[in-house]
């Protein structure tokens, strides 16, 4: 069957087998179209189960040249399958024809809105290497005019941006802004350095697409290579800076030399995006694999398999994971592809197999130098490639285009704000694990710029940039540098005041969730839910770090519940959210992601796979969070790299890709990020939660409503006092004259004294009259406090700080107690340490040195 259709290389063998396996409905292959066709999300069938058009993710429609009958195929689902890859390339060559021709007569900016996103800029690229030339010919002049005219014609696709638009011709727009502001300035280019020919280097080291014989070529510098006609959708397109043509550049020369391409550089430098989009303008199927240690040959032959037969494009990301054992049969199977396209064969054996070649198969593998558990690629790999070194883009450049595209005005100034505020954090701010200020930094600011752009599109540009950049990066600064932060943002953003956001639906669902969970609603735990529920907007994988009792699994029950009583009441537009926790440390990698079984060689899921695979296909629009709790280190999350960036898919050993949609969110929940690499947190929003700033108080406010009545209504107001009178102070003297055997924070010290006194007191109070009727359980109470206080606060110190902890507290008690507590009815003996006693509860209660418990037994 993959042989018949090469794409099912791609799937693997459960998923093939589950497309196969409908026969007689057609319709039901609809959910697994996009593993094999990028850009088609559904097929529109007629009544007699014909194929009309074809639908992408995003809603685009382009109709199918000729219709494609399932029922003539008799079940074989391979055989109407490989009709649709034949007749999608042939209906989107036929609509860049009719585009072309429509081009010609029509105004751009109503011509813009009527085809497919990806035909228009194909067309306009046709269109303007056309008039390059002829305006070269005509002599600089002509070029000075030319561009005028593109610039003219810029600020016409921009104030189309500006208007109101439907959401597909938006993003259409959006990804002709960024190439035609290309197209703008590489004439300006050819303008300064006075080029007179058409063969100039200045001129053909750019991408140019001629229309040859009814198809379209793409050329650059000396390759030229066929526009491949794959519907990818409608998307949007990378900013092109001078690095991303040195890329194009490289790799187009290697594909024209039948070489390989291997981009390498560090974190956030766009290598995977820049091998993407490279093939998207080409318009050929680009394959995005993560590659992980336990990837064997097998699995890679697969995958070559459906290269060399599809004639797609493989981008490997982090391919230098892979153990060197494998590497080395991985360069066979690559040579062996290489040899048969330049012997320009039809049919070539790989691995025991006769496959069909078509030529166009390129791969590309990305690397990052030097982190843990990466390897040196051995030589015989090393020489199929052709390296090209990705360093940092121009941010500015990037951001200035992006911005255009979201239609500001003031793009430029707004562009170098973003970039000077990074570099200015980068200086000042404190280092931090959990700090990045690269790329990815900058394109998450640029997103939520666009989303609030889109919502008011009159208010001030300052005011929306200002709050994008403090939505985004406030959040995961620590409380120190937040007023460096606001410093370095007031000198940026001189007299600009930031109106407050209204939440005050979110608030008070976030209030009637705390009380019925019985949590307190503090400002800082709500303004934590707040940062969190934009983080979630604006980015699909984030953190929450912080050490232990800063709230950070609470932080997601209560938005996933407020969310949820939201969706009830009808209020912000939102749906209600659902959670599967998974401890990633607590199984082996196999079990988190699934494993091939040594001898059979058969594959079991792991958890993440079953998890992301029931959400991913879940077909209603709830959110659905995957929730990692616990320590984040390099093996297991680096095999999540390709989910947490712009990919957003999910890859297995087996070679099955899932791709996440758009109502599932990655949360992690870590201690901190000192083992996680840098490519790990640049992918993810960051959440920094101080257990300081929370306090242990709102946790001792919500024990004590949930102790029985007889305590916590009736003796409120002493349990308060003691807590007030002793357990603050005591804290406080343990962090600065103790020393601690085992590091506690305050907030645990605090929790382990109420469970001890919940428990002294859990017999006394059981029955409710009886615990009224005593007269001594005013005593009781104050008694089983200071014994929890001596067991719990004082008991981390080492042996001298015992010593010291007794003298102080005896000393606390024997100042001025308060008045709800009155006097100290059964105090502790003077003999000894406070650490030598029990408090028995009989009659009005005494203190037994633990000695008498032996004496008594022996």
């Amino acid at each position: 069957k993959r042989i018949a259709f090469p794409r099912f290389y791609f799937l693997s063998d459960d998923e093939l087998l589950e497309i196969l396996s409908q026969t007689k409905n057609p319709t039901a292959v609809q959910p697994h179209l996009k593993k094999c066709f990028e850009g088609i999300a559904k097929l529109e069938f007629a009544s007699n189960l014909d194929i009309l058009a074809m639908l992408s993710s995003e809603g685009e429609k382009v109709q199918l040249s000729q219709v494609i009958s399932t029922s003539a195929a008799r079940g074989a689902v391979e055989k109407w399958l490989l009709q649709v890859e034949g007749i999608m390339l042939m209906s989107v060559r036929d609509v860049i024809e009719q585009a072309r021709d429509a081009y010609a007569t029509q105004p751009r900016a109503k011509w813009v809105k009527d085809w497919p996103g990806q035909v228009a800029i194909c067309v306009s690229q046709i269109y303007w290497t056309l008039e390059v030339h002829e305006a070269i010919r005509k002599g600089p002049q002509a070029l000075k005019q030319y561009h005028q005219l593109l610039q003219s014609q810029l600020q016409d696709v921009v104030a189309l941006v500006r208007g109101k638009l439907p959401k597909q011709t938006r993003v259409t727009l959006g990804a002709l802004v960024v190439i035609d502001v290309h197209a703008r300035d590489v004439v300006l280019e050819l303008v300064e350095k006075d080029v007179r020919t058409e063969n100039d280097f200045q001129w053909q080291c750019q991408l140019r697409y001629y229309w040859e014989e009814s198809k379209v070529m793409a050329r650059m510098t000396n390759a030229s290579v066929k526009y491949q006609c794959e519907y990818l959708g409608n998307t949007g397109r990378l900013v092109i800076t001078p690095l991303t043509d040195r890329c194009y550049r490289t790799l187009i020369g290697a594909f024209h030399l039948n070489l390989n391409g291997a981009p390498e550089g560090p974190a956030g430098t766009g290598k995977t995006e820049t091998v993407k989009d490279l093939a998207k303008a080409l318009a050929v199927q680009c394959v995005v694999f993560n590659c992980s240690d336990g990837l064997d040959y097998l699995a890679m032959g697969k995958f070559f398999k459906g290269l060399a037969s599809a004639g797609a494009w493989a981008c490997f990301d982090e391919f230098n994971r892979i153990e060197l054992e494998v590497l080395s049969v991985i360069a066979q199977q690559i040579l062996c592809i290489q040899r048969a396209v330049i012997a320009h064969v039809k049919t070539f054996v790989f691995e025991g197999t006769t496959l069909n070649l078509n030529p166009s198969c390129f791969v590309c593998i990305t690397m990052n130098p030097g982190y843990a558990g990466r390897s040196e690629l051995p030589d015989n790999l090393k020489v199929l490639f052709r390296t090209v070194a990705m360093m940092v883009p121009d941010y500015a450049m990037i951001g200035e285009i992006s911005l255009y595209s979201y239609g500001f005005v003031d793009a430029r100034n707004l562009a170098v704000k973003i970039v000077t505020t990074y570099r200015l954090c980068s200086e000042q701010l404190s280092s931090q694990f959990h700090y990045d200020y690269g790329m990815r930094a900058v394109k998450s600011v640029l997103a939520a710029a666009g989303n609030l752009k889109l919502k008011f599109p009159d208010e001030n540009e300052d005011i929306l940039l200002l709050r994008s950049i403090m939505d985004v990066n406030l959040p995961k600064f620590l409380s120190p540098d937040i007023p460096l932060f606001e410093g370095i943002i007031s000198d940026l953003f001189p007299g600009i005041k930031l109106p407050k956001p209204d939440y005050v639906d979110f608030e008070a669902a976030t209030r009637d969730v705390c009380s019925k969970k019985n949590l307190q609603p503090t400002p800082f735990f709500v303004q934590k839910l707040i940062q969190t529920y934009e983080m979630m907007i604006v980015r699909h994988g984030f953190m929450l770090v912080g050490g232990p009792f800063a709230g950070k699994t609470k932080v997601i029950e209560v938005l996933a519940d407020t969310l949820t009583l939201l969706r009830e009441r009808g209020q912000m537009e939102e749906q209600k959210a659902m959670f599967r926790v998974i401890n990633p440390k607590s199984i082996t990698m196999g079990q988190l992601f699934g494993q091939f079984d040594p001898v059979s060689h058969e594959w079991t899921d792991g958890v993440v796979a079953n998890t992301f695979r029931e959400f991913a296909s879940a077909q209603n629009d709830d959110r659905k969070w995957v929730v990692f709790d616990g320590p984040i280190d390099t093996l297991w999350i680096e095999s999540m790299n390709t989910v947490l960036d712009d990919n957003k898919k999910l890859c297995l050993m087996s070679g099955e890709i899932i791709q996440m949609s758009n109502s599932m969110n990655l949360i992690f929940e870590a201690d901190d990020l000192s083992q996680a690499s840098p490519a790990t947190v640049s992918r993810c929003g960051m959440i920094y939660i101080e257990p300081a700033a929370f306090g242990w108080k709102p946790i001792f406010t919500s024990w004590l409503s949930s102790l029985p009545r007889v305590l916590s209504e009736d003796n409120a107001s002493l349990i308060v006092s003691l807590f007030d009178w002793l357990a603050t102070p005591c804290l406080q003297f343990v962090r600065k004259r103790l020393k601690e055997l085992v590091p506690t924070t305050d907030s645990n010290l605090a929790r382990s004294l109420m469970f001890m006194f919940s428990m002294m007191m859990h017999e006394a109070v059981q029955d409710e009259k009886a615990a009224r009727d005593n007269k001594s359980l005013k005593i009781w109470i104050v008694c089983a406090f200071l014994f929890s206080l001596v067991w719990s606060v004082g008991a981390s110190c080492d042996k001298d700080g015992r010593d010291k902890f007794d003298g102080s507290l005896r000393e606390m008690m024997g100042e001025k107690i308060p008045d709800a507590i009155g006097k100290l009815e059964c105090p502790i003996p003077p003999e000894g340490l406070v650490y030598d006693y029990m408090f028995e509860m009989k009659g009005r209660g005494k203190w037994v040195p633990w000695l008498d418990l032996i004496r008594d037994k022996a």
